[in-house]
Order: structure tokens, then sequence, then C-alpha cells
């Protein structure tokens, strides 16, 4: 009885987190929708674990005047972003979007695949809307999502499900899960289509890394994806996709790394700008929790350095 009651309670938490409030988000006028989710990362327990974990890492890395209470409400508001974008991407136009998003640099030039880089950094679910309105067709390299990983029982399967559906409507080509995954990317830029992917991540053993500068400390980053890219020169660029709290506008920041670029330079490029924007706005870092395993401290052995 108590396990079914459990379970009960964990379905009715990700309908409600993953479909009723997104939903009725998306349904408002946008402010509205803003100020709603703002009262709710305020006063929900929602993500209430996840920014306090986040915290107790974050700290040691950003300005020691920084209010810990402000900064965990920041970042639950960016996770309740990313679920709202789910469904705003399906309701608002591809000329609303360009309406609220602010760019900053160039787009990838057409004719050609590249590889875009960013980062578990915002809520940019959205930007597939934008490179397919420029004439861009990309991929998006990620694992295999479990349930786990969206919410709390089956109703994230069915999220999940949702998700992959709607990929294809806000312009994506769908997705190229890691595991064998070369082969695939190499037949998409032969097709001239792009590739999309996300290197802050901790690297495994055994696997190719660089060392980058990230936040006045010297970090580890997998570098199989630029060494590919590079070998059959692939031009790269890095993206970041941010969120105005005050005023629920976006930020699209491109910047193009040089087609004759090694692979020590585009990560480099690549850490800057993620160094950046945790400078600017750290709370909005999903990766915190993974951070120490980054950092060079945390990870004595490594294949390769190429800096």
């Amino acid at each position: 009885m108590l396990m079914s009651f459990d379970r009960l309670r964990r379905s009715a938490s990700d309908v409600f987190g993953l479909f009723a409030l997104p939903m009725l988000v998306a349904a408002l006028p946008w402010p509205a929708g803003l100020a709603l989710l703002k009262q709710v990362s305020h006063r929900s327990s929602t993500f209430r674990v996840e920014a306090d974990a986040a915290w107790q890492v974050a700290r040691d890395h950003v300005d020691g005047m920084v209010d810990a209470d402000d900064w965990k409400w920041r970042y639950r508001l960016i996770r309740w972003i990313e679920r709202a974008d789910t469904w705003l991407t399906l309701t608002r136009s591809t000329a609303w979007w360009q309406r609220h998003v602010d760019i900053v640099g160039e787009f990838p030039a057409q004719g050609h695949g590249w590889l875009l880089l960013t980062f578990h950094w915002g809520a940019g679910n959205w930007v597939w809307k934008l490179l397919r309105a420029r004439g861009i067709a990309a991929h998006f390299l990620a694992r295999r999502p479990g349930a786990s990983d969206l919410g709390m029982s089956r109703v994230a399967i069915w999220y999940g499900r949702l998700r992959g559906w709607a990929f294809a409507r806000i312009g994506g080509l769908g997705p190229l899960y890691t595991g064998g995954s070369v082969g695939r990317i190499e037949r998409a830029w032969q097709r001239r289509e792009s590739v999309v992917a996300m290197l802050d991540l901790p690297v495994g053993e055994a696997r190719p890394a660089c060392r980058v500068d990230l936040l006045g400390r010297s970090a580890w980053l997998p570098s199989r994806l630029p060494e590919l890219a590079v070998s059959r020169d692939v031009p790269v660029a890095i993206l970041s996709c941010g969120f105005n709290i005050d005023n629920g506008r976006r930020t699209l920041r491109l910047e193009s790394v040089s087609q004759a670029a090694d692979v020590a330079l585009v990560l480099a490029h690549y850490a800057a700008h993620l160094d950046a924007r945790l400078r600017g706005q750290s709370e909005f870092w999903m990766m915190w929790h993974e951070a120490p395993s980054m950092f060079a401290d945390g990870n004595a052995l490594r294949v390769a350095d190429t800096r």
C-alpha cells in the first residue's frame, strides 16, 4: 500500500511538473508565464535538492558576495524554464522566437556540415527553430536518456517520447546517441548536416582529453569529437543560449573557430566561452555536481594533454 501511494505521489509530481504547469505557462502571455515560474521557483520544493547540491560545489568557484538563497532560486528557475520551453517551442512560431532572442555573433554559413559545440548551461531547446530558419539542419549528439533523467515515474517516459516527437517539429533532425556514433556523425557531415554536441562533461578513464583553463583552474574536457571534426576538415562553431531573468528574453551567442584550428585551440575557445558564461550566471550551469571530477585535481591520470 505504501509503495502504491509512493508511486502515485511520484506520478502526480511528474504530471504537474512535466505537463500541467509547463503547459499552463505556454498558454499564458509570456510575461505572465515567466512571473508564474518565478513564483514556483521561490516556493516549490521541486529542484531544491539539486540546487542545494549544486551550490555546495559552486560556492567554491563563484564570487564570495553571491547570496546563496538568491543563487539557488535562480538555479531552480532555469530548470523550470527548460521544461516550459518544451511547450513554448511547440506553441510559439519561429517569428515569435526571433523577436524574443537577442543574437550576438554570426550564424554559421550554410552549405556544409558543422560541429556546433554548446553547453549544459542555460536553456536552449528553442535554438533548433533559429538554426533551421537560417538553413542549418542539425542533429543532437547525446546519450540515450532514461526515465530518471527527466522525472520520477513512468510519466517521465511519456514526456521523453513527447520531446523526441517534438524535436523534428521544432527544426531538429533527430538525436544521434553516443556509443558507436562515429560513423553516423561522419555520414551526417557528408550529407552537409551539422551536429550539435556538449563537451562540458567528465572524461572517462582512457578516453582522449585535453587540459584547458576554466575558472582560473586546470580542467579536462573530452577531445574525441573535436579531433574527429579537425581530421575531417569540418568547421567548428560554439554557441550558448542565455536567459534574462528580469524580462525573459533569450540571448544566443555564436562564435566560429578558425577552420585551420587544431584540437587544443578549439577546446581553448570552448572553455573560454564557458568561463565567461559561468562568471556571468553560474547558477545556469547544470553540471556543478560533476565539476569536481572535471577539474585537474580530481583527474590526476589522463591519456593526453594537448595544450
